[in-house]
């Protein structure tokens, strides 16, 4: 009898192990999630038919609600290094109107960084406030290990350095040998050279 209930009990014990979903097992399942993970939330959140806009050549700003802040978070999955730009603004504040158009600007300038802009109205307030977004307008430059917010004046000068201190991007034409260059050759005598 006891035999038996040996039996039984193995059996059963091997029918359970069967039927327990593998992950628990797996050590892939507790895994610690990355820096993106813990900043925009899981990656199981994106929509695997969103394309992505990094390096399709695309100048401008993406504007949209959550689907489109899904395929900015996709970006930063895909393309652990690739930079984006998020800016959250809102169509009633005055400092939003002036950051608006300075923020398509920046997106001219820095072509290789995609840039994506929310209105408040498309994306709900708990999704705005698990973005860190507590006032209008907000300015994030992220990747996956990165998430660094705008203080500061709204001025394109004062913008152009933020990106270029955050990214390490320089916007064309302001390396500093070829600016000289071109002020020296245009200061002689107000001739082109070769002419």
């Amino acid at each position: 009898m006891e035999k038996r209930f040996g039996r039984a009990a193995l059996a059963l014990m091997l029918v359970l192990c069967a039927l327990l979903p593998e992950t628990y097992a797996d050590p892939a399942a507790c895994r610690r999630p990355s820096a993106g993970e813990s900043i925009l939330g899981p990656l199981a959140t994106c929509f695997p038919s969103d394309p992505t806009v990094a390096g399709t050549g695309f100048e401008g700003v993406f504007e949209g609600g959550e689907i489109a802040l899904q395929r900015a978070i996709r970006i930063v999955y895909k393309n652990r290094e690739q930079h984006i730009a998020l800016l959250f603004h809102a169509s009633w504040c005055p400092f939003s109107k002036i950051c608006r158009p300075n923020f398509n600007t920046m997106a001219s300038l820095f072509p290789t960084i995609p840039h994506f802009a929310f209105e408040e109205s498309m994306i709900r307030p708990s999704i705005l406030a698990r973005h860190g977004v507590h006032g209008f307008p907000t300015l994030f430059l992220l990747n996956s290990s990165m998430r660094v917010r705008y203080r500061g004046p709204r001025s394109i000068s004062c913008l152009t350095d933020f990106y270029s201190d955050v990214t390490g991007v320089k916007p064309p034409g302001t390396d500093p040998s070829t600016s000289s260059k071109t002020i020296t050759l245009l200061s002689l005598d107000g001739r082109h050279p070769g002419r």
